[in-house]
């Protein structure tokens, strides 16, 4: 139960809320919309799998299922995919395209993150040059990249050396 002061009460709902894990669950499902949504948001979240494996998996599931359109957009909501939906109405609407549009994704984030390391990677180094304190740098770092200290101190840890002395 949560401890809400009185005065923000009013501001806060206290709905029951069910939640399921989609890819560990022991679930008897009955409609064939459910299991296939859960059957491919396990294949997909299974971190086990490459990504290419796990797209060629759903796909092979999608089409072997015969898996309705609403199941795969609820996949594309459910895995966060900003998917162009006029673009989807206009094919066919299968996992193929909803794969491609969260390859691509995947690849733009991959690339920010990519940045975000680089600029670390510097932050750090220029720190260290400058005889700067390591809380001074996760200082730097949190400022400049707009990360938490958890992030931070990540990147410290992984591209910080000790200084020469």
């Amino acid at each position: 139960m949560l401890d809400i002061p009185e005065e923000m009460k009013k501001y806060v709902n206290d709905y029951k809320m069910l939640l399921v894990e989609a890819g560990r669950n022991d679930l008897v499902l009955h409609h064939t919309d459910n299991v296939d949504l859960f059957n491919l948001l396990k294949i997909i979240l299974d971190r086990s799998l490459p990504g290419h494996e796990a797209k060629k998996k759903a796909i092979q599931y999608s089409e072997e299922h015969r898996t309705g359109r609403a199941v795969i957009m609820t996949v594309a909501g459910a895995t966060n995919s900003r998917l162009d939906y006029d673009a989807f109405e206009k094919e066919d609407g299968s996992m193929c395209t909803l794969f491609e549009e969260i390859a691509r994704e995947n690849e733009i984030k991959f690339r920010e993150k990519g940045r975000e390391e680089g600029r670390a990677a510097e932050i750090i180094e220029a720190g260290y040059e400058f005889g700067l304190s390591e809380d001074n740098i996760l200082e730097r770092l949190q400022k400049k990249l707009d990360v938490s200290l958890q992030t931070a101190r990540e990147y410290l840890g992984r591209f910080g050396k000790q200084p020469a002395g």
